[in-house]
């Protein structure tokens, strides 16, 4: 294996020159990624190194929440677990509720009234030691993120654990909903709440990106314990498992509930008829604590409503193990599309369980609340009211995709959105297209990608997503990967994609794959070298660009040429249309470039005089369209 050390303008790289069963490849792996393979943490071949390693935490969390002042009380005890070789001289704890202080540095504008004094911590003990939050020389906040230099009786000593217990106090936004929030007076979704230690990891060390409002996640997996406090006739949904049902239901909702955990179709747990009529859904107490638990997740996040709809039903997801989650999908009444939601939902777990990709839905629980936007959580989903049924498959679909990407594969979002925007842009193409109105989403993906394609602000998608913003973020991390990883798909065929994709998760679930783990794992299950398809879609500044030419026909003979004028290889569709409007189609998948040629040559024999060739009509990008058609 031979390491050969490139100097370019921009950056300098590390070309890993490696044979694999289909001979040479090369993938440029940036310096500072490089030393994660010295060390032994990953491997050439795609899996996880003999020395990886991975950080935890396991969160034990008390929560009040008051409606009315849209606050949360709170205290936690952490116990964080160094698996890492390193002794940690600090810590790093999020406060992403902090994007609403003032002076944060924001990439949207938000309500002048939602900023507010930052997250009050009134408590902050590690190792039973208190440490003083205004102590700038030991604590400092940068952004959202708290920055705390620790004693030396406190130094975090490899495969050790740490304890800390923090208690805070936060306000949480009343009109802007950026990706959380409040809905209306009784409705919200709390996510970024909670005091939180960041990833520590293999390859960057500390995650400081801050958050900014536009790149997302990035977690450690952990172990969640939470009780959360609230008024009378509040109910509570979120992350995990509820423990106490019976504590906390009204008897009727109890009876619903537990019909809804075992049925496989929908059960209204709660009506609209029990909205209307004002019903109480829970125990006649002042104040109740609903308690949940998950395991081995990346965050959790809560919704509460005194008003909302609840529908629910329990599906097999694993037919092996008998294994079942509880899909619910929780609503206001005037949202109309959200009355097929519950249904929608369940068939969209069926479908990436036993259809595409054929993995089963890994957790016990799922709820689409209906709150606005669309964004995803661990077994929890935001998503605002669409117009029709396809939309809401289009939307529900997406978001659930998620599931999978980030969450169960534990993808750095902040540095490589598409790793898992472009994932669940993707993986549910088949069903959407089932319920499509119009082109369908495969169609309205690449016209997006095609629009941008070639724009002096459209970046290489392997570009750092916290560098990116607005149509080049989203470019970079939907449109340009969606497509990139279904014409993969196509080009491998359906069967061998799903037999490579279930390796690359097999190896890379509950850790953190970057993107050339991706890669490698592809390469190696493939049984091929696909450096050629992944460098121009995935590192090069360039468009998806083909052109007919060379167009002639000689009595029953039509010959013509499909030229690669763009170094993005695209599949090559072609539709040929005769006088009595008969059809003749071509189609190849992008592997028809493979071997770096730069057009291919069609002679056909042909009965009826032809009228027009069109070359990639629909669902293919192309950057200038100007050659792609000709009408004899």
């Amino acid at each position: 294996m031979n390491f050969i050390l490139k100097f370019h303008l921009l950056f300098l790289l590390i070309v890993i020159s490696f044979s694999n069963l289909s001979g040479q490849t090369q993938i440029q792996i940036p310096r500072n990624i490089q030393s994660a393979y010295e060390k032994g943490t990953r491997s050439l071949d795609g899996s996880p190194g003999l020395n990886y390693w991975q950080n935890s935490s396991d969160y034990m969390i008390d929560v009040r929440f008051i409606p009315s002042e849209r606050k949360i009380i709170a205290s936690e005890k952490i116990i964080y677990y160094n698996n890492s070789p390193d002794t940690l001289k600090r810590i790093v704890i999020r406060l992403l509720q902090d994007l609403y202080k003032k002076g944060s540095a924001r990439d949207f504008p938000i309500n002048p009234e939602d900023i507010h004094d930052g997250t009050k911590i009134t408590k902050m003990i590690i190792n039973g030691n208190f440490y003083d939050i205004n102590d700038r020389k030991k604590v400092n906040q940068n952004s959202t993120n708290l920055n705390i230099k620790l004693d030396s009786i406190d130094l975090i000593s490899p495969k050790s654990k740490t304890q800390l217990e923090i208690g805070w106090e936060v306000t949480i936004p009343k009109y802007s909903t950026i990706r959380m929030g409040t809905y209306d007076s009784t409705s919200f979704l709390v996510a970024y709440w909670y005091p939180q230690i960041a990833v520590y990891d293999d390859v960057y060390g500390w995650d400081e990106i801050p958050y900014t409002g536009t790149v997302e996640q990035y977690n450690d997996f952990n172990n969640y314990d939470v009780k959360i406090t609230v008024p009378k006739n509040f109910l509570v949904w979120a992350t995990g498992t509820i423990q106490n049902p019976e504590e906390v239901y009204s008897e009727r909702v109890l009876k619903r509930f537990r019909l809804a955990q075992k049925s496989d179709s929908v059960v209204n747990i709660v009506t609209l008829q029990d909205v209307l009529e004002n019903k109480l859904n829970t125990k006649n107490k002042e104040l109740l604590t609903y308690h949940y638990k998950a395991f081995n997740v990346p965050d959790f996040v809560f919704a509460l409503s005194d008003h909302y709809l609840w529908d629910a039903s329990t599906l097999i997801v694993d037919k092996a193990t008998g294994r079942k989650t509880f899909i619910s999908a929780v609503y206001k009444k005037e949202s109309k599309d959200f009355y097929d939601v519950a249904k929608i939902a369940r068939d969209v777990i069926s479908f990436f369980s036993f259809e595409f990709p054929q993995i089963p839905y890994p957790y016990p629980s799922m709820t689409v609340f209906n709150g606005q936007g669309g964004m995803e959580f661990p077994m929890m989903v935001n998503d605002g009211s669409t117009q029709s049924y396809s939309a809401a498959v289009g939307l529900t679909s997406h978001e659930i995709a998620h599931t999978y990407f980030p969450f169960y594969m534990g993808i750095n979002e902040k540095r490589f959105a598409w790793m898992d925007e472009g994932f669940a842009v993707m993986l549910p193409f088949d069903l959407q297209e089932r319920y499509a109105e119009g082109a369908g989403p495969r169609h309205s993906n690449s016209t997006s990608y095609e629009n941008f394609a070639g724009h002096e602000e459209e970046m290489p998608v392997i570009t750092p997503s916290f560098l990116l913003s607005g149509n080049s973020y989203r470019v970079a991390s939907y449109r340009r990967p969606g497509c990139a990883y279904d014409f993969l798909r196509d080009m491998l065929g359906k069967e061998k994609f799903i037999s490579v994709m279930k390796e690359y998760v097999r190896l890379w679930n509950g850790k953190h794959p970057i993107p050339y783990d991706f890669f490698f794992t592809f390469n190696k299950y493939a049984g091929e070298d696909l450096s050629w398809y992944f460098i121009p879609w995935f590192f090069e500044k360039d468009v998806p660009d083909l052109d007919l030419d060379e167009i002639k026909l000689n009595g029953d003979e039509l010959s013509f040429v499909v030229k690669r004028v763009g170094k993005i290889p695209v599949p090559v569709s072609i539709k040929i249309t005769f006088e009595d409007n008969s059809t003749n189609e071509i189609y190849e998948t992008a592997k028809i470039w493979k071997d770096g040629k730069t057009e291919v040559v069609y002679k056909l024999k042909v009965i009826n005089k032809p009228v027009s060739i069109e070359l990639n009509p629909t669902k293919i990008p192309d950057a200038n369209r100007t050659k792609n058609a000709f009408y004899f």
